[in-house]
């Protein structure tokens, strides 16, 4: 339970110097995200990323609760999660739409440097 405390007391600490501990889930979010985008560095780091600052929010909660039983409360949890999940969860979802888009404007791409007639007569499967 020292380690539950004395994470409190210096999130506590944080909050009173920084003013809003809203706005400290979203950039904390935010700096976990682009933080693993850094290091993680491949086509799919956006996902990776994203659960890095999941799990991160889960063990800062899991803290809170061990911390602050009596008051926890499912609406600050619930606030706070939203909060660090907001930006994101939006940023992956757009690069999700752009890639999916990217791809289908590859292949439509190559399909019209296929010749009408050689896909009129290629094979569906050979034997």
């Amino acid at each position: 339970m020292e380690l539950v405390h004395l994470y409190k007391s210096m999130i506590d600490a944080i909050v009173a110097a920084a003013g809003s501990a809203a706005l400290l889930h979203v950039h904390a979010g935010m700096a976990i995200y682009l933080g693993t985008l850094a290091v993680v560095r491949n086509r799919r780091g956006g996902v990776v990323a994203l659960q890095m600052v999941f799990a991160a929010e889960m063990a800062n909660e899991a803290m809170d609760w061990l911390a602050a039983s009596p008051q926890w409360t499912w609406s600050d949890t619930l606030s706070d999660i939203v909060l660090t999940l907001m930006w994101p969860v939006a940023i992956t979802g757009v690069n999700g739409l752009r890639r999916r888009r990217w791809r289908r404007t590859v292949v439509q791409d190559q399909l019209r440097t296929i010749s009408p007639s050689a896909r009129a007569h290629t094979p569906i499967a050979s034997a």
